[in-house]
C-alpha cells in the first residue's frame, strides 16, 4: 500500500518529485565530494608521509661542514634523535638545463637540485609512492616540472654547466614530500650515484646540505634545534620543522576543499528551503484532502505518515544515488592531489565520511517534514475543507494603488505590486536568489585574487614590474654588485631596490633562540600592504609577518621590541609594522638595512624594479636574463603564477563547477516556485480572464514581479560575496598566513557577466512557466 501511494503521488506530481529528488541528489553529490575529498587528502597526506618518511628537522647550509661534529651532536642528543643523514645536493641553474628543441630551465622561480636517493629517511618517491631506484643514465624529474615543461618518460634532457655535459633520459616523475609544492622555492632531480659522482668530480653545481634529524616519537623538536643552534654547527640557511612540509603539500588542495565545502554548505541550505516550498505546494494541493481525512477522524499521525513516509523514500533513493554519484565527482577535484599525493585514493574513510552528507540531508528532511506538519495539526477540519494553508503574507500598509503608477505599465505596475504585498510569499526565492549569485561570484572572485599580480602583497612582495632573484654562487656578491651599478645607468629603468636575504636568530618569548629569514633593504620605494603599522624606516626597526607576531610565533605588537642576534652580536629591534605572508610558512620579516647582513647565512639577493612607460617588460627581462645567466628574472605575474599555478587551476574548475550548480539550481527552484505560486492563485487568474485580461497581460504581472526579487537577489549576492566573501575567505587564510583577504575584482564579470548569466537563465525560465501554467480551460477553474 506504502509503494501504491508513493507510485500514485509520483504520477500525480512528476515535475515535483523528480524536482526534489534532483535537489537532494545535487546537495548530496557536493557535501559527499566534499568530504570525500577531504579524507582523500587525509589518507593520501598519511599514506605520502609513511613512504617518504620525511624529516622532522631539517638545516640548511652552503659551505663547509664537518660531518663528524654532526655526528657527535647527533650521539649526545640521541634521547631525541633517532637518525641523522646529510643530502649533498648539487645546484645547477635553470639555464643549464636543456630539452626539446633548444629549451632551458632558465626564469623558472625554483632553485634545483641533483642529488642521489638517501639511506634512511627523506625519500623521494615515485608515482606509486614507491622509493625511488633510478638506473645510470636516467634521471627522475620533479612533478612540478614535468607539468610546467610537458616532460614525458622517455624525454632527454641535458646538463651542460662548466666543463660538464651530458645526456639523461626521464625515466620517473620525482614525488618529493620536503619540495614538491610550489610554495618551496627547491626542486630535487634524482640520478644515479654514478652519474652524481661524475657531475661531483666535473663540479658542474654549487654544492648546499641538507642536515636532517628524524626524532623518536618521544623527541622534542624545539629542544633539538636551540640545542643545535646553541653548539654553532653550520647553519648558515634556515631551519625547517617538518610540519612546514605538511601544511606545503596540503595547502592547495585544502583552499580548494574549503571552498567546496563552503558552497556545499550553501547548497544544503537551498535545498532544505527548497523541500519547504515543495512540501508547501503539495500541502496546499492537497489541502482539502487532508480536511476530509481530518473530518473522517485520522490520526495526526496517520496524516503525518502520509507525507513524512514519501519525503523519507525519495530522500533515502536520493540520498543513495547522489552518495554513488559523488565517488565520480570527486575525480573532478582531485586530480592535483592524485599527481602530487598519491596516485591510490582507494582507503575506506572516504566511505564512511562521506555518509555523513545523505545522512544530514535525511534528518533535515525529516525535521522540515514535521516542523511544517504540525502547521496542519492547528487547523480545523472545517477550515482545510474551505481554504489553504499556504502563507500569503500580511497586507501591507499602503496599498500601492494604481493611480500611484507614474512609471510602469499598468501590468508590470500590478505585478511588482503584488510582490510587494506579499513579499513574505516571496522571500524565500529571494533568499535562493541571494545565494546562487554568492555561489557563482565567490570562486569568481577568489580566482580573480589569487591570479591578478596584485596577489603578490599576500606573498610579502610589494608590487612591482620585475623581479630579479640572485641565488647562492660564487660570484654571487660581485654580480651584485655590477647589477646595481648596471640599473643605475640604465634609463628604461624608473627606479629600482635591492634587498638581502640572511637567517638570523631571534629570541622566542621563553628565552630561546630560534632561526628567522629577514629581509633587509629600502622598504619605500615597493611598499607592502600592512594590516597594522608600517614598514621600517630607521636604524633599529623591523616589521614582522602575521604568522611571526602571532601568539603561536613570536607574539608580537607594533611597538613591541624583538632581539635579534647575528654571530655573537645581539641588537634590539622595535616593531613598526605587521604584513601578510604565505611564503616559508608565513614567518619572515623585513627589517631597515641598518640590522647589516648575516655574511655567514645569506640566502638570497632580490632587486625589484620598475620599468620606465613605454619599455617592454618581456625585451627587459631576456637582456637581464642573457646578461645575469645565474639570475631568475620574471615579472610579477609570471612569479605569482609559477608560485600558485597548481591553485589557480584547481580554482577554475570550481568557477565553472560553482556557475553551472547554481545556474541549474535557481532554474528549476525558479519553475517549481512559479508551478507553486500559479496553482494557489488560479482562482484569481480566472477571474482576471473573465474581466478581459488577456494571456499575456497576464504573464507580464507574474513575470514582472519575479524579475524583480531576481533583480533584487543578485545585487544583494554580489555584495554579499564581496563582503561576507572576503570576510570567510579571510578567516580561512588566516592560519596560512594571510588574515585580510581584499578581493581583486573585475568588474565585467561580477557585475554584469556572471549576473547577466543567472538574469537570462532564470528570466527564460519564468516566461516560460508563466506562459504554460496560465493557460488552461476556464470553465473548469470557475466551476472548481
Amino acid at each position: 500500500m506504502f509503494l501504491k501511494m508513493i507510485k500514485n503521488d509520483f504520477n500525480r506530481n512528476k515535475l515535483v518529485t523528480i524536482t526534489v529528488f534532483l535537489f537532494i541528489t545535487m546537495a548530496v553529490i557536493l557535501a559527499a565530494s566534499a568530504t570525500n575529498n577531504i579524507a582523500n587528502l587525509i589518507q593520501g597526506m598519511s599514506n605520502f608521509q609513511k613512504r617518504a618518511v620525511p624529516a622532522d628537522i631539517t638545516v640548511m647550509h652552503a659551505g663547509d661542514y664537518d660531518q663528524a661534529e654532526i655526528d657527535r651532536f647527533t650521539e649526545q642528543y640521541r634521547d631525541h634523535i633517532a637518525m641523522q643523514e646529510t643530502m649533498v645536493l648539487q645546484n645547477i641553474d635553470g639555464s643549464n638545463i636543456h630539452f626539446g628543441q633548444n629549451q632551458t630551465m632558465a626564469g623558472t622561480i625554483q632553485d634545483i637540485s641533483f642529488v642521489v636517493q638517501n639511506k634512511n629517511f627523506d625519500f623521494i618517491l615515485d608515482l606509486d609512492n614507491e622509493k625511488l631506484n633510478v638506473n645510470p643514465g636516467s634521471a627522475a624529474v620533479p612533478i612540478y616540472f614535468m607539468e610546467k615543461y610537458d616532460l614525458e618518460i622517455g624525454d632527454h634532457i641535458a646538463v651542460k654547466s662548466g666543463g660538464y655535459n651530458k645526456e639523461f633520459i626521464i625515466s620517473d616523475y620525482a614525488r618529493d614530500f620536503e619540495m614538491n609544492s610550489p610554495l618551496t622555492s627547491s626542486k630535487r632531480f634524482v640520478i644515479h650515484q654514478d652519474d652524481y659522482n661524475e657531475m661531483l668530480k666535473m663540479q658542474a653545481g654549487e654544492l648546499e646540505f641538507l642536515i636532517e634529524f628524524k626524532l623518536k616519537e618521544t623527541g622534542d623538536s624545539a629542544a633539538v634545534q636551540n640545542a643545535y643552534q646553541e653548539s654553532g654547527l653550520p647553519a648558515n640557511g634556515p631551519i625547517i620543522e617538518g610540519k612546514i612540509f605538511m601544511l606545503f603539500n596540503a595547502m592547495s588542495d585544502m583552499i580548494v576543499a574549503l571552498v567546496i565545502i563552503l558552497i556545499s554548505i550553501l547548497l544544503i541550505v537551498i535545498a532544505s528551503l527548497c523541500i519547504r516550498l515543495t512540501f508547501l505546494a503539495t500541502i496546499d494541493e492537497d489541502i482539502r484532502e487532508i480536511g476530509v481525512m481530518k473530518a473522517m477522524g485520522l490520526a495526526k499521525k496517520d496524516i503525518q505518515k502520509v507525507y513524512l513516509n514519501k519525503y523519507r523514500f525519495i530522500s533515502i533513493a536520493a540520498g543513495l544515488a547522489g552518495y554513488l554519484l559523488s565517488f565520480a565527482i570527486v575525480n573532478l577535484l582531485n586530480s592535483h592531489m592524485r599527481l602530487y599525493i598519491s596516485s591510490d585514493l582507494t582507503g575506506s574513510l572516504k566511505y564512511i565520511l562521506s555518509l555523513i552528507a545523505p545522512l544530514l540531508v535525511y534528518l533535515m528532511i525529516v525535521m522540515y517534514c514535521k516542523s511544517i506538519l504540525k502547521r496542519i495539526d492547528k487547523i480545523s477540519a472545517v477550515k482545510a475543507l474551505r481554504g489553504d494553508i499556504m502563507e500569503s503574507g500580511k497586507t501591507g500598509k499602503y496599498s500601492f494603488p494604481l493611480l500611484n503608477n507614474k512609471f510602469f505599465s499598468t501590468n508590470i505596475y500590478m505585478g511588482l505590486r503584488d510582490t510587494a504585498k506579499r513579499f513574505k510569499l516571496y522571500r524565500l526565492l529571494f533568499v535562493i536568489f541571494i545565494i546562487c549569485t554568492f555561489i557563482i561570484i565567490l570562486p569568481v572572485n577568489i580566482y580573480n585574487t589569487i591570479h591578478s599580480p596584485q596577489f603578490s602583497t599576500y606573498m610579502g612582495i610589494g608590487k612591482q614590474d620585475m623581479r630579479m632573484d640572485l641565488r647562492r654562487t660564487d660570484t654571487i656578491t660581485e654580480d651584485f654588485i655590477k647589477l646595481q651599478e648596471e640599473l643605475k645607468n640604465d634609463h628604461d629603468i624608473e627606479e629600482f631596490a635591492p634587498y638581502k636575504t640572511s637567517s638570523y636568530q631571534v629570541k622566542n618569548e621563553d628565552g630561546s633562540w630560534n632561526t628567522m629569514n629577514i629581509e633587509t633593504g629600502d622598504f619605500s620605494l615597493f611598499p607592502l600592504t600592512f594590516l597594522e603599522g608600517r614598514a621600517p624606516e630607521r636604524e633599529g626597526e623591523i616589521a614582522l609577518s602575521f604568522a611571526n607576531a602571532a601568539k603561536d610565533g613570536l607574539n608580537k605588537k607594533v611597538g613591541d621590541e624583538v632581539t635579534v642576534r647575528t654571530g655573537r652580536k645581539e641588537q634590539t629591534l622595535t616593531v613598526t609594522g605587521i604584513y601578510q605572508d604565505i611564503t616559508n610558512g608565513g614567518k619572515t620579516a623585513k627589517a631597515h638595512s641598518s640590522l647589516g647582513v648575516n655574511e655567514e647565512a645569506i640566502l638570497w639577493y632580490i632587486v625589484s624594479l620598475d620599468l620606465a612607460e613605454g619599455v617592454s617588460i618581456q625585451e627587459k627581462m631576456d637582456y637581464y636574463q642573457n646578461a645575469y645567466r645565474s639570475a631568475q628574472v620574471n615579472d610579477i605575474e609570471e612569479y605569482t603564477q609559477q608560485t600558485l599555478g597548481n591553485i589557480i587551476d584547481q580554482m577554475f574548475v570550481v568557477v565553472i563547477g560553482g556557475i553551472s550548480i547554481a545556474i541549474i539550481k535557481a532554474v528549476l527552484i525558479t519553475a517549481l516556485f512559479l508551478r507553486m505560486l500559479l496553482s494557489k492563485d488560479m482562482s484569481q487568474i480566472a477571474i482576471m480572464r473573465s474581466v478581459g485580461l488577456t494571456l499575456k497581460q497576464i504573464r507580464q504581472q507574474y513575470m514582472a514581479g519575479t524579475l524583480m526579487v531576481l533583480l533584487l537577489g543578485i545585487s544583494i549576492g554580489v555584495l554579499a560575496s564581496d563582503l561576507l566573501g572576503e570576510w570567510l575567505v579571510s578567516l580561512a587564510m588566516s592560519s596560512m598566513g594571510a588574515a585580510r583577504i581584499d578581493f581583486i575584482q573585475i568588474l565585467w564579470q561580477t557585475w554584469l557577466l556572471c549576473p547577466l548569466a543567472l538574469l537570462i537563465a532564470v528570466g527564460l525560465t519564468i516566461f516560460v512557466s508563466c506562459r504554460t501554467a496560465v493557460k488552461g480551460d476556464l470553465s473548469v477553474v470557475l466551476r472548481s
